[in-house]
């Protein structure tokens, strides 16, 4: 039966392409082998699909635009053919630029967007088919070179896409400065333009088209810093920044703020100091709305600029001291500095529990003057003056951070000690009662001894079991619960409940000593006598 062929109406000249898709189809064929359907009444309806085999596509941080995004060899196109002859294609552009539809023709479409070709695509197929609808999208992005230059680690060539971005190349690269901001890279096109690049603009500010997308073949060259400016105090972003060519004041701190504004803690004072000549500097004061404002944006940077925006001292800062114990509501509660007292704090934590000793109560501080007690530790023995060493002994016997109180006046009416005031970071500390006293050191049952209201140490003592046999009774000494501190017995008026009396061990000296000892007093003795014989002889 002789093959039947229908072809949609068309211009004569065109038949004979018809009718050579139709039958050739090994001319026809595509990348893959297979051949594109006859243009023909029972395909007409029905949707065919020509694939090459593609790579798997880059990540993309926006959609593609069509307007924007050029075309070049190693991208991959579907272009999709409806009407009298339905077909989907799948193809790459070539190194020349050139996408082969197959049984059709070759569209030239380097370097034009998408709209743009598929304009081009629609021109070669309408040769061919007149009621068809042709479309063109974007299947997948290419990858190429692109050379990274200069003060780089390991300069060279690297891979990039059509969707890869300038920091995304440099990242990693370029030889980081310590607290500087890199600002002057420069892309080349291979085109010859030349295109100024601000990765912190981008990374800060959000700006993309200060980091734009690559070609193949671009260069981008990362310049050794030379000149910078700074920017301290009440920034979102303090440090340095490398200097950039026409920069205002106002573009700088919109930069270095993040475009948010000012920190809140951030004083109506921003101070630019700059260089005249090489060692004499010009202040020049801006409000803050001035430096961001018209009278900013008309002052340009220069290199070695220094700008300060001042702080708001204690900008509010939170007050607190804390309480814990024996209180009915242990915690950290808000102060105002100097003024807020003992009594209120108490108050606010609900009052003592009937556990609570206020004779062991404690006010701690953050130390005062520790730089000066460093300092003093840090100079050798050797060169410490006698004065300086009773010094240290005298800092070493205290404690730096305990305010004194006589909390035993809690106990009486009218007491004050309830009107020390606080500071923040104060800390207030209720222990239990204790109704005992330990007993340590050279007695024979060493431990905790009820305590008796009047007894001396002699009477704690002998209720431990008495001295031991190695006593030292001539420097016994009292640890003071109250205070912690370590008080002779001597000094000692009265034994509190919580203090320990420490009896220590007297120190035992070896015979050969004592022998030594004896020898060396009737030496002494034997010498002075005759000596008084020789002079009253």
């Amino acid at each position: 039966m002789p093959i039947q062929i229908h072809l949609p109406r068309r211009r004569w000249p065109c038949v004979a392409a018809a009718f050579f898709l139709a039958a050739g189809p090994l001319a026809a064929q595509t990348d893959n082998g297979s051949a594109p359907p006859a243009d023909s009444a029972a395909a007409g309806n029905r949707t065919n699909t020509t694939t090459v085999p593609e790579e798997r596509s880059p990540l993309l941080d926006a959609p593609v635009s069509r307007a924007t995004y050029r075309l070049g060899p190693g991208d991959r196109v579907d272009v999709s053919v409806f009407g009298d002859f339905n077909h989907v294609y799948t193809l790459p552009v070539g190194p020349e630029g050139t996408v082969v539809i197959p049984g059709v023709g070759i569209a030239a479409v380097g370097g034009m967007n998408l709209e743009q070709a598929e304009g081009r695509v629609r021109q070669v197929v309408g040769r061919y088919y007149r009621n068809v609808d042709v479309h063109l999208s974007l299947s997948s992005v290419r990858s190429f070179k692109v050379f990274v230059v200069g003060d780089v680690r390991n300069p060279g060539v690297r891979v990039a896409t059509a969707a890869t971005r300038v920091s995304e190349v440099v990242a990693g690269s370029a030889d980081p400065v310590p607290g500087l901001r890199r600002r002057n890279v420069t892309l080349r096109r291979a085109s010859g333009e030349v295109v100024p690049v601000d990765l912190v603009r981008f990374a800060q500010l959000g700006d993309v088209s200060a980091n734009p997308t690559l070609l193949e073949g671009d260069a981008l060259l990362v310049p050794t810093v030379d000149e910078r400016v700074d920017i301290f105090g009440a920034v979102h972003y303090p440090g340095g920044y490398e200097f950039r060519a026409g920069e205002s004041l106002a573009e700088l701190l919109a930069i270095a703020n993040g475009n948010s504004g000012f920190r809140s803690l951030a004083a109506d004072t921003v101070r630019v100091v700059r260089f005249e000549g090489n060692q004499a500097r010009r202040v020049i004061v801006f409000t803050r709305d001035e430096a961001t404002g018209e009278r900013g944006r008309g002052f340009i940077m220069q290199p070695f600029d220094g700008v300060y925006v001042a702080k708001t001292s204690n900008f509010r800062e939170q007050k607190s001291a804390s309480i814990e114990g024996q209180v009915l509501h242990p915690g950290t509660y808000p102060i105002r500095d100097d003024t807020t007292t003992v009594r209120e704090l108490v108050a606010m934590a609900g009052g003592f529990t009937p556990q609570a000793s206020l004779v062991d109560a404690t006010l701690r501080r953050s130390p005062v003057g520790e730089r000066a007690r460093d300092e003093l530790a840090n100079v050798p023995p050797e060169l410490l003056t006698e004065e300086d060493r009773r010094i240290m002994q005298a800092r070493n016997q205290g404690d730096p951070t305990r305010v004194v109180i006589d909390f035993q006046q809690l106990f009486a009416d009218g007491g004050n000690a309830y009107d020390q005031t606080l500071r923040s970071g104060d800390l207030l500390t209720v222990p239990v009662r204790r109704v005992d006293v330990m007993v340590m050191g050279a007695v024979r049952d060493p431990g905790l001894v009820p305590f008796r209201p009047g007894n001396s140490a002699a009477a704690y003592v002998t209720a431990a079991g008495g001295l031991a046999r190695r006593a030292d009774v001539r420097n016994v000494v009292v640890l003071r619960s109250s205070s912690g501190t370590r008080v002779p017995l001597r000094e000692v008026r009265a034994i509190e409940p919580g203090d320990a009396v420490v009896v220590p061990y007297r120190r035992e000296v070896p015979p050969l000593t004592r022998l030594q000892y004896v020898q060396a007093i009737v030496t002494t003795v034997t010498g002075a006598i005759l000596t008084a014989v020789a002079v009253f002889k």
